[in-house]
């Protein structure tokens, strides 16, 4: 008998493979994601590098010479660069001292303090920078209240200014900190803990040696994703820093668009794309080997509780301080603001009024921006969240050759800055060589929105997929069920909790998005973020903060049904295990 050699046994069982998954159409599924994955991400990508280096057809750096050499655009590099440090470092500072207090010690209402404390995440920063003008502006709440107490006069603070831009920037990303940090201390292994007591270590010395430590790639991982916001961030340093003339990267970019230059918008994006990179390998670095850390488990443990003692009503006060000032303040200034008959009106009775309301109502152009902005976050998270699911299930299921490098290429946009997306939109959908033209329509603005959350869809359909067992589907198929039957009744309705909160969670993002809109939006194709900053910008304060307050309650249902489905899947984790 013939020896069959074991390479050509395993050439011909991939062979086999390869035709069973040509006859059951995953090699053509595959195709069409790649296409569209391409045609969402590659090819506009591909644009602004490529752009960037092309001055009048031909290959220069013309255009980052022009960046470097000009004392305005060096500035705005400046700015971008230490105001997100200073950000980050305050926002790390804040979270992961809340995260401490709320998760390791024996403060009451955890849950409640939880959620409000990660609260902001869901409010847009161009609410938060909005709150806070109408607050701590020049005829603020906290300005007439100060003139109440010392007369007439100038107050001793500034909002317009870079410390402004800095504070608000860093009390918006602290809940990355607080959330990547919260989850970290709930899986230390208590034990490391109990030993170090056991011989008489104090509290403070196995915080410091033990539980630090050990939470130190929790804490790098949410400073990284409050860096990436910060310097990414348009609404803040617009709405706080272009009235001062301080200008960051991303405001830079808005106002060369506006003249426009796009040779030097292209440029400034593939720098401002090589910050983030640079801020992305260095905090990779800071972290060092995951092995270190191995002490961390998979699943959630009951921590050890610091007793506070005495300390305790002080520590709940501060908390409650801390969220009164951070959360509740800037958006009943919001609130307020919207009411009064003109910004900085006294705080009687017959200054209050719907005006705002009406007019806003009244608006074709901002009814014509709620319209947009629903259909377009709708539309996106729909299509987002079906296309990464299949992704996700043709990399960890089928196993398919290809898949892991979509799912890769589809990550890629979460490390970029908006505008950067934004300036590829325009390159890549102005005058493209094939298909029609996007730019001045409303669906660049949906590709844009694709482009950039699909990092989101993809998290969370693979983080679902990952928990479902292939023994589930190999029992399915060996009773004799198809391919496609069994994934339309054993995996889809394992995977459907994942799909609906990936769909809350990209549209909430793309519902009030501001940063990429600004950029590409054209008359009949406004949206509310564009609407809102148009108002604000222009002077009309008290429209502004309505519409503002009119899509607060969608967002913040939707934020809560998030953590709702979020908390169910946890209680089925749990059951599970």
């Amino acid at each position: 008998m013939a020896v069959i050699p074991a390479e050509a046994t395993a050439s011909q069982r991939a062979m086999n493979r390869a035709w069973r998954a040509l006859g059951d159409g995953r090699v053509a599924l595959l195709v069409g994601l790649g296409i569209f994955v391409v045609l969402t991400v590659v090819y506009p990508l591909f644009q602004v590098i490529w752009r960037s280096f092309v001055v009048d057809g031909a290959f220069s750096f013309e255009n980052y010479a022009r960046v470097f050499l000009t004392p305005r655009n060096l500035v705005a590099v400046w700015n971008s660069l230490w105001v997100s440090v200073i950000a980050t470092a305050l926002s790390v500072v804040i979270g992961t001292l809340t995260a401490f207090l709320v998760v390791r010690t024996d403060v009451p209402w955890k849950a409640p303090l939880s959620l409000l404390l990660v609260l902001p995440f869901a409010i847009p920063p161009l609410f938060a920078a909005m709150g806070w003008v109408q607050l701590a502006g020049p005829v603020g709440l906290f300005a007439q209240g100060w003139r109440e107490v010392f007369g007439p006069g100038p107050v001793p603070w500034n909002i317009y200014s870079a410390p402004g831009i800095v504070f608000v920037l860093a009390i918006t990303n602290y809940p990355f900190v607080f959330l990547t940090v919260a989850g970290a201390l709930q899986r230390v292994d208590p034990s490391l803990e109990e030993a170090a007591r056991t011989a008489g270590v104090g509290t403070m010395r196995i915080m410091r040696d033990i539980t630090l430590p050990l939470v130190r790639p929790a804490i790098y991982g949410g400073g990284l994703l409050a860096f990436v916001s910060s310097i990414d961030n348009f609404g803040i340093p617009a709405v706080l820093g272009m009235r001062a003339q301080f200008y960051v990267l991303t405001t830079r970019i808005y106002e060369a668009l506006t003249i426009p230059n796009m040779p030097l918008a292209t440029a400034m994006s593939v720098l401002l794309v090589g910050v983030a990179l640079i801020a992305m390998v260095g905090f990779r670095r800071m972290e060092g080997g995951r092995s270190q850390y191995a002490v961390i488990g998979g699943k959630s443990t009951t921590p050890n509780l610091i007793r506070l003692g005495r300390a305790r009503p002080w520590v709940v006060a501060g908390l409650v301080a801390v969220i009164l000032v951070i959360v509740i303040l800037p958006l009943f200034a919001l609130v307020l603001t919207s009411f009064l008959r003109f910004w900085g009106a006294p705080l009687t009775w017959e200054f209050l009024s719907l005006r705002h309301y009406e007019a806003v109502l009244g608006t074709a152009g901002a009814r014509r921006g709620i319209v947009n902005s629903l259909f377009l976050a709708g539309a996106a998270a729909t299509i987002l969240i079906f296309v990464t699911a299949m992704i996700s299930y043709l990399n960890l299921k089928a196993r398919m050759r290809g898949a892991g490098t979509l799912d890769a290429i589809g990550l890629v946009p979460f490390a970029l800055p908006g505008s950067v997306i934004g300036v590829a939109m325009i390159l890549a959908w102005s005058n493209p060589p094939v298909g029609p033209v996007l730019y001045g329509t409303i669906w660049i603005l949906l590709v844009a929105y694709i482009m950039r959350y699909m990092a989101f869809g993809l998290q969370t359909t693979r983080a679902t997929l990952a928990q479902i067992h292939d023994s589930l589907e190999e029992a399915a198929m060996a009773s004799g069920a198809s391919r496609m039957r069994t994934v339309r009744d054993v995996t889809l309705p394992l995977l459907r909790p994942g799909m609906v909160a990936g769909w809350i969670l990209i549209f909430i993002s793309a519902f009030n998005e501001l940063t990429v809109s600004v950029l590409i939006w054209t008359s009949g194709a406004e949206t509310i973020g564009v609407w809102i900053f148009l108002m604000q910008d222009s002077g009309h304060t008290g429209r502004a903060a309505a519409l503002a307050v009119l899509t607060l309650p969608v967002i913040l249902v939707l934020y809560l049904l998030m953590r709702w489905f979020a908390r169910a899947e946890e209680r089925r984790q749990a059951r599970a295990a």
